[in-house]
């Protein structure tokens, strides 16, 4: 078969109507070190990094080396793309390492790169197909396709053939969390995977900046993550989104998203009270949930606890926030339930998810009222009896203290017209009792 080269098609999809992107890429055109058409301006891959695969004296593709856990990017040199447009980047590769596919179009988040593809891991002597599409979200002439790899053997991963065409852009199914997520498969594996899923639900947890949680309603299969990098949302944001539903180390995610529109902000999220051997199972995979009481057994490594409600163990982790519990002591604990590194782990947000456990105490006979809801200028907290000593503490929805002081008598007027608008949780601390009152600041 004749090669078609890079520069070639893309020459030709210059000169055809509407000039959609054409790639055919068997990496058999050199300029010194550098296959024609690729290591554009986002390439951050080092050229010590990238060879010439040579079979019979013929350059068949492009090896690709970087052991790093890192990714780093290997770029096309810049095309023109269109607002809306799916393209299937499809590519033929052998060797050792994890290879996943993006985009670069100078959309106005994620520092205009789109989000990533799922890492695809290779680990063959013999040659292998793989699709992925990436979506359009911005109008440039300054494009990129990236294929990014990390991982790979010293001798790296090779790449015999890149094609990059415009796709079918079917439109997206609707599905509620719980229909993406509820499985009968022995891994757990969502029925939808690798179906562009159009969705809702309200963000329920921040993980730095690689994804966030979302959750619709309670219950088992009501929550998920989603693979993109949260931006400006917050913890009680509701959204609508479109993306692929995915599986990668055994969790189930949407990535690649093509939209997604914040509906309202600072609404209320209750927890699923659970156990803590049904924390470790697939029902309850990203859900928020409560477990109380829950004792903790153990202290581990790299930040982890073990605790138990007298049903089984359950770790807690700090991926999102790191509490100093203390062995013996029994809680409430808030958070996210995570499937990760072959093992389950119940995440808190922040301190307000955290809780001393008082078995005797009635958390829930202090308060008497508190208003108004939402609160504008002043809110007041009413109380059954008057304290003597106790610690009002305001927390917002990402878990910052925002104010604390020391409250006595039957009464707390908070003064609000200087906090910003959302959803803040006033926890009222009196010793190993704990009463929390949720409000909504609105100016």
């Amino acid at each position: 078969m004749k090669h078609i080269t890079l520069a070639a098609v893309m020459l030709l999809g210059a000169l055809t109507s509407g000039a959609q992107v054409n790639i055919d890429s068997e990496f058999n055109d050199w300029t010194g070190a550098i296959p024609d058409g690729w290591f554009g301006s986002k390439t951050n891959l080092a050229a010590s990094g990238v060879e010439p695969v040579v079979e019979a004296n013929d350059t068949i593709g492009v090896r690709l080396i970087n052991a790093s856990t890192s990714h780093k990017r290997f770029s096309t040199t810049a095309v023109t793309v269109t607002n809306g447009e799916a393209y299937d980047i499809t590519f033929w590769v052998r060797g050792q390492g994890e290879i996943r596919t993006g985009v670069f179009d100078e959309r106005s988040t994620g520092s205009g790169y789109s989000p990533y593809n799922p890492y695809v891991t290779v680990n063959t002597t013999t040659w292998e197909s793989h699709t992925q599409t990436v979506s359009i979200a911005n109008s440039s002439a300054l494009a990129e396709f990236i294929l990014s790899v990390n991982n790979t053997a010293a001798t790296g991963i090779e790449i015999d053939r890149v094609t990059i065409a415009i796709g079918t852009v079917d439109p997206p199914t609707a599905a509620t969390i719980a229909e993406i997520q509820e499985s009968t498969a022995p891994d757990g594996a969502s029925p939808l995977v690798g179906t562009v899923v159009a969705t809702q639900g309200v963000v329920s947890g921040l993980n730095g900046t690689s994804g966030f949680f979302l959750q619709d309603g309670t219950g088992p299969w009501s929550g998920i993550y989603v693979f993109n990098a949260p931006g400006t949302l917050a913890i009680g944001d509701a959204i609508t989104l479109t993306g692929t539903v995915a599986e990668f180390n055994g969790q189930t995610q949407l990535t690649g998203l093509a939209s997604l529109n914040v509906v309202s902000s600072g609404n209320a999220l209750p927890a699923t009270p659970i156990s803590t051997s049904a924390g470790n199972t697939e029902p309850y995979e990203s859900v928020l949930a409560v477990v109380a009481p829950a004792t903790c057994t153990a202290q581990g490594s790299f930040g982890q606890f073990t605790v138990n409600d007298g049903g089984g163990a359950l770790l807690v982790d700090d991926v999102i926030y790191a509490h100093p519990f203390v062995v013996g002591t029994t809680y409430s604990i808030t958070g996210i339930v995570q499937f990760a590194f072959n093992e389950w782990r119940l995440l808190p947000r922040f301190a307000a998810d955290v809780q001393l456990f008082n078995s005797v105490a009635d958390l829930s006979s202090t308060v008497l009222r508190s208003y108004p809801n939402p609160a504008t200028d002043l809110f007041t907290i009413e109380l059954q009896r008057s304290v003597t000593r106790a610690e009002l503490r305001m927390i917002d929805a990402n878990g910052r203290l925002v104010r604390s002081e020391l409250l006595t008598g039957d009464r707390a007027i908070v003064d609000m017209s200087s906090i910003a608008e959302g959803l803040y949780t006033l926890s009222l601390i009196s010793g190993n009792s704990a009463e929390h009152v949720r409000v909504m600041v609105q100016h």
